[in-house]
């Protein structure tokens, strides 16, 4: 008798990595009593760690993207009081590297994120940080299941796009907002909820209502009641709905304009080609994708105050009086110790003074010296995924914070993945 197992049998025993919200409200950090509000702020600030460390190492963005699902599959199963957010982060990050033939040394990732955060911070990672990663990583290894394979919305929204009709310029502002909608759903727990072909429709969905762009022409029109059906079947309306208002409620809370589809400058979404013969795999390049650049919050400065900043402070006192002049009498004589003039010249020269040791080396400049994120041009563009109400790096509740404690990060800009450019 054959041990071998049905096809249709291994297909059902695949992990599903998908699941409704009732269950998305009863995770394992709310168990270990973490409110919702704050599980919801810590999985948007570890996304963005993701961003933060990758990105700095050039990353493709599909390798970013699966360290992110990475993340948030992994809470599913294990509570933020547990396992702190930057040292999963990191992890994931390291794991994805390797999945998406993109790797990374995770001496260079701990460098990196030893680079975004202050002692405090990097306390989390423990005296041996290569140590605490490796053996995370095989927790991480099991908690998925081995499963490593991810799709993203990101080929499916490019496959969609070149089956509509109309103004070329419309569709590519099209595609070009529902990319950044694809990015900023990341920070969402929407990967956990549909597959990416849901996902890619929701966004073209969303990008054609807030663009008022009508999608009234499309490939397979004769055989399909809605443009959406030719790509999914069975899919109702509300379902795209409910995506659309999980990613705009992102902007709600960072209070934050929604983009227009004007994102960055140099890098812009693919442009659409006619449907052609697949073309061979290209190496995948590191080329973040832009992102709205949305103005930081002014820094206002404390009013001057009409009264006096140093009130209590009690008056200096007068300065001594200058010691009275030495009177030189012309009739003294130097002690009998001293040397004539004459007899200066017979005596040998004395020994040279030891040289004064060098000066200490400067202080590194590559570390952080204050709680503040280190500036960089490639995080000037992935603002409207990695914004919210929030610092970047805020400090965690006192019932769930490690012992040493967090500190306050200010928000910083961030780059959102990019996408490939097609010929028209």
């Amino acid at each position: 008798m054959s041990n071998r197992k049905d096809p249709a049998t291994l297909e059902h025993i695949k992990p599903c990595w998908y699941w409704d919200k009732k269950d998305l409200a009863h995770t394992p950090s709310q168990s270990d009593g973490l409110d919702p509000a704050t599980e919801a702020r810590y999985r948007r600030e570890g996304a963005r760690f993701i961003f933060d460390v990758g990105t700095r190492l050039g990353l493709h963005y599909d390798t970013l993207a699966t360290g992110i699902v990475y993340f948030h599959r992994f809470y599913m199963f294990h509570s933020f009081k547990q396992f702190p957010r930057y040292v999963t982060g990191g992890c994931c990050l390291f794991l994805a590297g390797k999945v998406e033939e993109t790797p990374k040394k995770c001496k260079d990732i701990i460098k990196t994120a030893r680079s975004l955060l202050n002692d405090i911070q990097f306390a989390q990672f423990g005296d041996d940080p290569k140590e605490e990663v490796m053996v995370l990583e095989r927790i991480l290894l099991q908690t998925i299941k081995f499963d490593l394979q991810v799709e993203h919305p990101y080929q499916f929204l490019l496959r969609y796009a070149k089956q509509l009709k109309g103004d070329k310029n419309k569709v590519q502002k099209l595609v070009q907002m529902a990319w950044t909608f694809v990015n900023d759903s990341l920070c969402t727990m929407v990967a956990l909820q549909w597959e990416p072909q849901i996902i890619a429709v929701a966004v073209l969905y969303l990008a054609g209502r807030l663009s008022k762009l009508d999608i009234q022409e499309w490939t397979s029109k004769q055989s399909s009641r809605r443009w959406w059906e030719q790509f999914v079947h069975d899919v109702p309306v509300e379902v795209l709905e409910d995506i659309c208002h999980q990613i705009l409620d992102l902007y709600s809370q960072a209070k934050q304009p929604i983009p227009d589809g004007g994102i960055g400058t140099a890098e812009t979404p693919p442009q659409l080609s006619p449907l052609s013969p697949p073309a061979p795999p290209q190496a995948k390049k590191a080329s973040p994708q832009t992102s709205p650049r949305l103005p930081r919050p002014a820094q206002h400065s404390p009013k001057d105050d009409s009264k006096p900043k140093l009130s209590n402070l009690e008056p200096l006192p007068p300065p001594p009086p200058p010691p009275p002049p030495v009177s030189i009498n012309p009739d003294h004589k130097p002690p009998s110790s001293y040397l004539p003039a004459s007899d200066l010249s017979s005596r040998p020269p004395p020994p040279p003074l030891p040289h004064c040791p060098p000066p200490p080396p400067p202080l590194p400049m590559d570390l952080p010296t204050s709680s503040s994120l280190v500036s960089s041009e490639g995080y000037q563009k992935l603002q409207s995924m990695m914004r919210t109400e929030a610092s970047c790096y805020t400090t965690a509740p006192p019932a769930c914070a490690p012992p040493l404690g967090f500190h306050h990060y200010p928000p910083r800009h961030h780059p959102l993945p990019p996408s490939p450019t097609l010929s028209l």
